[in-house]
């Protein structure tokens, strides 16, 4: 991509943003920023990049329209004014992955879905290493690929966690292999409907071809429905049924990818919980077979650390156990949570900022829940959709009031789970920070 010399302009200047206008400038572009915020670490970023022309507070028409070319972060929409008036004046307009992926001179292997994603390129990641290939972990997993992109030798694969709104505004972006884990309700604050969000998703094969490969969940009929299309070779990984490719077989794990199944391991000795993380697994080990012919796979993912914040065991306190499943701001992820517990044993704290959810399907699993403490901006909605249940509700104005509240509702064999349905945005940065807080009230509790 030659852009030395070229006006281009970063609209948002999050991470992402951020390692765009690094890479911009490593490669003689005339790199610009146009920033909705005006704040001392949007300063601190500014400042840190050196000689820049920019905007900061609002974004401007009359700025934009001097590009040759515009860059957005993720979090800036699709329809967002500022590339509104690019594409009126014939800017081309991409993302920060299309900028990273002019520039990678490696394969990549890129996973996107609804709930897991981050989970599986980790697996899959740390697996390639496992087995001698050295892999680059980047992408919405938080190290944008323009980060590391120009220093990522050739021999090397690009592990990439891919987001609808990254793929959103892509044009060539090809990866050697693409896997779509799932499709469930989520940020229907920004699509319009699961048909628009569907269709960002399948983007990820969009430019996919001969010698390319597309792996999708086979139990997910709107998922298996998306190869239709898709020119890369398609495999799907299932724990239903047998299939080209990965699958779950009288508790144990095959690999089939047209030689024959392949007996890899029992699923309980992954030492993986959740049917959900097998599913991830099956992925991951489709990918390394796809990598490299005769991989150690057993050991590779028995090594895996699961990931904070995502179904884990703070601690047990007189028999109940704690776990920060921060990371569920999906009902769907909440639901696959809940589903390995026996009836009324659940203590669950919900709730936070909407993303246009419908909570109602959290209904099939309310027998598992003893006590509903709901938190954040969601907390009457969530009741709403359990009204009529056999569920005690409790509300609670902090995080902290509701771990309290949870602990003394337990009783031994019950589990307390953070497992929102929700983005955090609403009493934290992120889900990480509301993650670090659970566990912070946990152990403020086990030491009292």
């Amino acid at each position: 991509m030659d852009i030395a010399n070229k006006r281009v302009t970063v609209i948002g200047l999050s991470e992402s943003g951020f390692s765009a206008a690094k890479l911009l400038k490593r490669v003689g572009a005339s790199a610009r920023i146009s920033e909705s915020r005006d704040d001392d670490a949007i300063r601190a970023k500014l400042e840190a990049l050196g000689e820049v022309e920019s905007e900061m507070g609002a974004h401007s028409k009359g700025f934009i329209e001097k590009s040759d070319l515009v860059v957005t972060s993720p979090g800036v929409a699709f329809d967002a004014e500022p590339l509104k008036w690019a594409r009126d004046a014939g800017i081309p307009v991409i993302s920060e992955l299309e900028l990273g992926y002019r520039f990678c001179r490696s394969p990549i292997v890129a996973v996107t879905g609804t709930n897991g994603k981050s989970t599986t390129v980790s697996m899959i990641h740390h697996m390639l290493g496992v087995n001698g290939m050295r892999s680059h972990l980047l992408g919405n997993i938080g190290r944008p690929i323009c980060e590391e992109v120009l220093d990522i030798s050739p021999g090397s694969v690009v592990s990439l966690e891919v987001s609808s709104f990254q793929l959103e505004t892509i044009e060539r972006f090809r990866p050697k292999i693409s896997v779509l884990l799932n499709v469930t309700q989520d940020h229907l604050d920004r699509y319009k409907n699961m048909k628009k969000y569907r269709e960002a998703k399948s983007r990820i094969f969009e430019n996919q071809g001969s010698g390319d490969y597309a792996i999708l969940d086979h139990d997910d009929p709107a998922v298996r429905r998306m190869a239709d299309g898709v020119k890369a070779e398609c495999f799907y990984f299932s724990v239903k049924e047998k299939v080209r490719g990965s699958y779950l077989s009288n508790q144990r794990i095959f690999i089939d990818t047209g030689s024959g199944p392949v007996d890899v391991c029992g699923g309980s000795e992954t030492g993986l919980r959740g049917i959900h993380n097998i599913q991830n697994a099956l992925a991951a080990f489709l990918v390394l077979k796809l990598n490299i012919r005769n991989a150690d796979m057993l050991d590779a993912i028995r090594s895996f650390k699961a990931l904070p914040h995502r179904f884990e065991l703070v601690y047990e306190i007189d028999g109940v156990k704690y776990i920060n499943d921060s990371k569920s701001t999906t009902v769907d992820s909440t639901m696959k949570a809940l589903r390995d517990f026996p009836e009324q044993s659940v203590i669950l704290i919900a709730g936070g900022r909407d993303k246009g959810s419908d909570y109602s399907p959290i209904i099939e699993l309310a027998k598992k829940i003893k006590y509903a403490v709901l938190i954040g901006e969601t907390r009457s909605k969530i009741r709403s959709a359990l009204n009529g249940q056999d569920v005690r509700i409790h509300e609670c104005g902090t995080l902290q009031e509701a771990v309290t509240f949870s602990g003394k509702a337990a009783q031994s064999g019950d589990a307390v789970i953070l497992s929102p349905m929700c983005s955090s945005f609403d009493m934290f940065k992120n889900y990480k920070e509301r993650g670090d807080e659970f566990k912070a009230s946990v152990f403020r509790r086990a030491l009292s």
